[in-house]
């Protein structure tokens, strides 16, 4: 009997097999195990940037309502049993172990990459939990996603860019209808309000051939007051009511916004229990401050320029005249001038690193996309230390470029 471990191992190594975009392998596997995710009623979430702040706050609402909850995201950043949550709680090893165990014939058999073989898990972990509703962020696009198998109540679309253009098209119109993939026939969808004409064109095209109702959800119209709060927050009113985030980043209103819209969709909701809820909601690595030997240190996932640009927002709102050191590990198959360029506009320096993992972009190469101070350190690690060394009490130091390098950080705690 193999062990939890070398399960884990195994799965890991799924990795490997890349990215198979359909759906045949997982309504078949699915099917195999007696369609689990018909089990409990569910929300789905696509988008570019947002994704698991919109799940978080979605499943937190529901949780403090009273509904047993499950709640799938990814990556994770330091376990594997971060991907599966039931109940706010991360699962243990011993429920997905359980589950692997009756699956792995399946999973095998289909040849299920481990996207693929992930999910399949999380669909009969929340049916023995005994969910009443689960949260399914998409791993990429939404059309093809592993996770688009379920019939969701109310289908949510947050902010769009450009992202894993190899898989999903090079421009945001591409993007957008795969994203849009994920709207089912009669099913709401509420969507932050685009920029772009012609997705909002698509959208309103999709969604009416589909008589699914749609709704946009805009920060500058279904907001007001946005603070961010000296606690490291955000403050916002909506419809008369006061809302506090403990996520950082004006950012994350949109995300809250989202999650708020799509519940009105559900059920009645009491307000105080909304309020609770939306302020305990928290996630790792977004725009998160967390101490390590005795200094603050930002980390922020963010791996695309969108993100990279709302990083900048955020720390100026929160560091307004503060120097900022940059600890960058970024993956080669992002848009990395891009994100260096953003992110050039506010560093005083730059401390560059490989992450442990093969996709990760050369610091020598990064170091050319930047006329800023830069550094080349061996690791992550080295890379931070460097950092804090090189900088003063008041400066900031900031990780950020990929959830890889994020690891990396926590790991030092």
């Amino acid at each position: 009997m193999q062990s939890p471990q070398e399960i884990k191992s195994r799965l890991f190594s799924l990795v490997n097999k890349g990215i198979k975009y359909d759906l045949d392998r997982m309504y078949r596997a699915a099917s195999l195990c007696g369609d689990p995710q018909k089990s409990y009623k569910s929300v789905h979430v696509a988008g570019t940037n947002g994704k698991g702040s919109t799940c978080t706050y979605v499943e937190s609402v529901l949780r403090h309502a009273g509904y047993r909850t499950g709640l799938y995201t990814s990556p994770h950043i330091t376990n594997f049993e971060e991907r599966f949550k039931i109940g706010g709680i991360d699962i243990s090893e011993d429920m997905w172990f359980d589950v692997y165990k009756e699956q792995e014939s399946i999973i095998n058999d289909l040849g299920l990459t481990f996207f693929e073989a992930a999910t399949l898990m999380s669909f009969e972990i929340f049916k023995r939990a005994g969910a009443d509703y689960a949260v399914f962020e998409v791993g990429m696009g939404g059309r093809l996603d592993a996770t688009n198998i379920i019939a969701p109540e109310v289908s949510i679309i947050t902010k769009l860019s450009l992202d894993h253009q190899e898989y999903l098209g090079d421009t945001v119109e591409l993007i957008a209808g795969e994203k849009l993939g994920i709207v089912k026939p009669g099913v709401p969808v509420i969507m932050l309000d685009p920029v772009n004409p012609a997705i909002k064109y698509l959208a309103n095209k999709k969604c009416t051939d589909l008589n699914s109702e749609l709704t946009f959800v805009s920060a500058d119209d279904d907001a007001s007051d946005i603070i961010c709060t000296g606690s490291g927050g955000v403050s916002f009113i909506r419809k008369g009511h006061k809302y506090e985030l403990s996520m950082s980043g004006k950012y994350q209103v949109q995300n809250a916004l989202l999650a708020l819209t799509a519940m009105e969709k559900i059920a009645a909701i009491d307000t105080s229990v909304i309020h609770t809820s939306i302020k305990s909601a928290a996630i790792l690595g977004r725009f998160q401050i967390i101490n390590i030997g005795g200094r603050d240190i930002v980390v922020d996932v963010g791996h695309n320029p969108d993100a990279a640009a709302a990083l900048v927002e955020t720390l100026d709102s929160y560091f307004p005249n503060r120097r900022i050191h940059f600890v960058v590990g970024i993956m080669k198959d992002k848009d990395v001038s891009s994100v260096i360029k953003i992110l050039s506009s506010r560093a005083s320096s730059f401390y560059f690193a490989k992450p442990d993992t093969g996709r990760a972009a050369d610091p020598v190469e990064l170091c050319r996309l930047t006329e800023n101070k830069n550094v080349i350190a061996e690791s992550v690690k080295e890379a931070l230390r460097m950092a804090v060394a090189g900088s003063g009490g008041e400066d900031v130091v900031c990780v950020t470029g990929s959830f890889f390098t994020i690891v990396e950080v926590f790991a030092q705690q």
